[in-house]
Parts: C-alpha cells; structure tokens; sequence
C-alpha cells in the first residue's frame, strides 16, 4: 500500500524525507542517496538508501508462499 504523502526538502548535500508525517532521520540518510524519478507515465517516486551500524533484514514469509502475504 503506498504511503498517503511523502515530501522530501533537499538542503544543500542532505535531504529531509517525512513520509505519512514520520521524519527518518537525517543521520540515517546517506549523502546524494536520495533520488526522485521524473517520470509522467510513473506514479511519484522516490529512492533512497539508508544507512545504520545494524541492518536486520527479517524474513516473515512462510516456506511456499510467493505473493508477499505470509499467513
């Protein structure tokens, strides 16, 4: 489900991104790693990379399923 609003504020080198009134932070946003596609065929977009000391990637899928909704 995509998010209802997402404003992002370039400040010289950083970039401010609030998505659904929920700021991530600033420190864990990487310098120029935040892109916005301009594309009018695409809905609005924006890439970004994140950075943290520890990145857990958790899997929550059942063995089998494939569509990305875990019973």
């Amino acid at each position: 489900m995509p998010a209802q609003r997402i404003t992002v504020t370039r400040a010289g080198h950083r970039a401010r991104v609030v998505v659904d009134g929920v700021e991530i932070p600033p420190n864990a946003i990487g310098r120029h790693s935040v892109t916005v596609p301009v594309d009018p065929d695409e809905p609005p977009s924006v890439q970004l990379t994140l950075i943290g000391d520890v990145v857990e990637v958790l899997n929550t899928l059942k063995k089998g399923a494939t569509d990305g909704t875990a019973e």
